[in-house]
């Protein structure tokens, strides 16, 4: 028996099959997508979103410090996330601060105390910064010195770099508790002849365990005084050495923030800056480390209150000196930065990555340092640098 097939029932029937096709195709699709692991997905992102650039001291070229220099054009914040103590970032920096100063950029925030901020402001303005970084770091505790990442010429770099293009310095942290020393004797010998003699026991009991002076004699010595700025000074002594004292992240995550807006209330609210601080303080979101919203957080929610923008970059080093010894970050146990940015390091040029479009299922198939740094910054910025960390100051 022969069966006539009409034309109708022949259209029926192609057009049934061209949509098995599809759906067929829909679902090859979907399926291809659903298995895309976000590990390959990471591994295509580098492919395409990695820049470079080169850094002689003076001046960076290459496209991926445009793709920097353009964050102060498109931002009201940019935030640099470092890793500390490091004389070529502070090189880098100080070239910084004139690019950002072409972008209406007034204001450098750094991860000091507002009074050593206020300090770097009036050596920033002397003839030879310097000279007084240098003398201070060896007055100040061996090794270590008085404030904490301004010690030699690299970093009076930076100072002269922020006179220059008339950048304000806000200190948002606490005082670093090496400095007490200084603003004791700093407090104390701003003082009359007759209350200094009067005071000389209580000062030598504060110098004498400087680094947790007692209540009491901080209270004795501030009710004495006439000058307010030197009571402040006094009362941030209190405030900081208590966060040394009991570790307290909670504590000093609040002091910047409430620090940072004390300065930001005091000027127009389109004020853009720049930011200078250590990595974990300014992801968006928790801290890394501490598991606290931090300063960043805090600034990449008032970006969203003003309707303007917050870009942050992971700065980060692959091999450092310690104790004589090469260490390389990548195959060190006790890691600091995700092994797939390490393997990044190129010796002769700064490799940037930009992740802002980088989006992922969390599938697990990267480590959780991974997936952390690319929810919180917006960029991975691996320096060429070898970081010698036996150098005595930065």
């Amino acid at each position: 028996m022969i069966l006539t097939l009409t034309s109708s029932t022949l259209k029926q029937m192609k057009n049934a099959l061209l949509y098995i096709m599809l759906l067929t195709s829909c679902l090859s699709y979907c399926q291809t997508r659903r298995t895309v692991a976000d590990s390959v997905k990471l591994n295509s992102h580098i492919a395409v979103h990695t820049s470079y650039f080169t850094f002689n001291g003076q001046q960076p070229v290459g496209k991926g410090w445009d793709t920097l220099e353009n964050l102060f054009a498109e931002n009201q914040f940019v935030a640099w996330g470092e890793y500390h103590n490091s004389p070529l970032l502070s090189q880098l920096t100080a070239y910084a601060l004139g690019c950002a100063d072409k972008y209406g950029y007034t204001k450098w925030c750094v991860e000091t105390g507002p009074f050593t901020a206020s300090t770097l402001m009036r050596l920033a303005a002397s003839k030879n910064p310097a000279d007084s970084l240098n003398r201070l770091f060896k007055e100040g505790y061996p090794k270590i010195g008085t404030f904490p990442f301004f010690s030699n010429s690299n970093d009076a770099q930076m100072l002269l770099a922020a006179h220059k293009h008339n950048f304000t310095i806000w200190g948002i942290d606490q005082e670093f508790q090496m400095s007490f020393p200084y603003w004791l004797s700093k407090v104390y010998q701003a003082q009359s002849n007759q209350l200094k003699k009067r005071y000389q026991a209580v000062y030598d009991s504060l110098q004498a365990k400087w680094w947790y002076p007692a209540d009491k004699l901080l209270d004795s010595l501030s009710s004495a005084i006439p000058q307010k700025q030197y009571r402040s000074v006094l009362n941030a002594i209190k405030v900081s050495k208590e966060i040394y004292r009991n570790n307290d992240n909670q504590g000093r995550a609040t002091l910047m923030k409430n620090q940072f807006f004390a300065y930001y209330d005091a000027v127009p609210k389109n004020e853009k800056v720049f930011f200078k601080m250590g990595s974990n303080h300014l992801a968006r979101g928790l801290n890394l480390q501490t598991n606290l919203y931090d300063i960043g957080n805090a600034v990449y929610e008032l970006a969203q209150r003003n309707k303007t923008g917050f870009a942050n970059v992971y700065l980060m080093v692959r091999y450092t000196i310690e104790q004589g010894k090469l260490i390389d970050d990548l195959t060190n146990k006790s890691r600091e930065n995700p092994k797939v940015f390490s393997k990044l390091y190129d010796k002769d040029k700064w490799t940037l990555l930009d992740l802002r479009s980088l989006k992922l299922k969390h599938d697990d198939s990267l480590p959780r340092d991974v997936y952390q740094v690319i929810e919180k910054y917006d960029f991975v910025l691996v320096s060429p640098e070898i970081l010698n960390t036996d150098r005595e100051g930065n």
